[in-house]
């Protein structure tokens, strides 16, 4: 079920002119046919607006409207420079205090470092939010990425679109994310610094992300962004984005995948069981981003090896090495496992990233 998010009508912009058609608007050659192309591939890449591609017209003072109208779920930070010791510290504003907006909005007119970013879509398992005046950005993903989605990610997958607006030189700091990425630039410039994502990171079967210097091993490649280009980031590489020149910097990533958090599987586990408890050692229990454990069952799904439980051998081994079963035979866990893949074969099992949003999270 989608749901429409519509505290606040922002008068200035009006449907009718909210769209420009993005074949006028990049005059670069386009590098692929199709974004979703990259999609669970391994090489960062530019790939060009293509006549499919909306945005809205006047990307700065939509962006100002949307930090202006959902403040407080905004996040919003900026860079204070100490001149002695060539430094600059992180700040961040309070959402709660109404001024903040206004601070935001001096810093972007005024081409001082600052950064903000505002969920635009929250969508998995057929149920999410688009928040108003961001039809544009679910349209694209109907469009563009649906389909497609839903070849590779047969079990269900996870959407969250995010607006970056940016100025000053700001730096956003260094770090990786959990799903395959797109940023869609569309005002001022970028540079973005990606580290590819290693073949030992890219064969790991259960993973997490606190690896970053191992994930930094690689020279990074550069990207200079300029608007009407589209930039796909792959799940776990990591990546620093700075804002380029005076100009204010809008873009909006989409983020997609199906990564499926190790405690997730525990909780639906127990729910087939009769008795007895499957859990995770304490190390792998952490939900927080970089250090939860995943694994990616779309991996495997063609690569069945004719095991007598139907789940790829690779897979089983990987997650009966780590999974701690009480008072369940090991005959009962193949058998358990094998259950929970026939079912994820044939209905769709992922809830998410989130293992503190499944009901029978403790």
């Amino acid at each position: 079920m989608l749901q429409y998010t519509n505290p606040v009508q922002i008068p200035k912009l009006l449907i009718r002119n909210l769209f420009i058609s993005l074949q006028h608007f990049s005059g670069a050659d386009n590098f692929m046919t199709e974004p979703s192309d990259c999609l669970q591939t391994l090489t960062p890449m530019l790939v060009n607006f293509s006549g499919k591609i909306v945005h809205p017209v006047d990307p700065v003072p939509w962006a100002l409207d949307m930090f202006a109208a959902y403040l407080s779920e905004a996040d919003m930070q900026f860079r204070e420079r100490s001149v002695e010791v060539n430094e600059s510290t992180l700040l961040y504003f309070d959402q709660k205090d109404p001024a903040s907006f206004e601070q935001f909005k001096h810093r972007i007119d005024s081409a001082q470092p600052v950064h903000g970013s505002l969920p635009l879509i929250d969508f998995c398992a057929g149920d999410g939010t688009v928040r108003n005046n961001a039809d544009w950005a679910w349209q694209i993903y109907n469009t563009i990425f649906e389909q497609k989605m839903a070849t590779c990610h047969p079990m269900g997958s996870y959407l969250r679109s995010t607006m970056w607006m940016s100025c000053g030189e700001h730096r956003y700091d260094v770090h990786c994310d959990l799903f395959d990425g797109f940023l869609f630039h569309m005002s001022g410039c970028k540079l973005v610094r990606v580290w590819p994502v290693s073949k030992e990171h890219s064969d790991m079967v259960i993973f997490n992300h606190s690896d970053f210097d191992g994930r930094m091993a690689s020279e990074a490649i550069e990207f200079n962004l300029k608007p009407g280009q589209i930039l796909f980031i792959p799940s776990g590489a990591m990546h620093e984005v700075i804002s380029i020149g005076d100009e204010p910097s809008v873009s909006v990533s989409f983020h997609m995948g199906s990564p499926f958090p190790m405690p997730t599987l525990c909780i639906q586990l127990n729910k087939m069981l009769q008795g007895g408890k499957v859990s995770l050692s304490p190390n792998m229990n952490s939900i927080n981003k970089f250090k939860m454990y995943f694994f990616e069952p779309t991996r495997f799904i063609n690569t069945n090896n004719g095991s007598q439980d139907g789940m790829p051998e690779e897979l089983y081994k990987a997650l009966a090495e780590v999974l701690q079963s009480e008072n369940i035979a090991s005959k009962t866990m193949r058998e358990l496992m094998s259950s929970w893949w026939q079912i994820a074969m044939t209905q769709p099992l992922y809830q998410g990233p989130y293992p503190e949003r499944v009901s029978g999270y403790e």
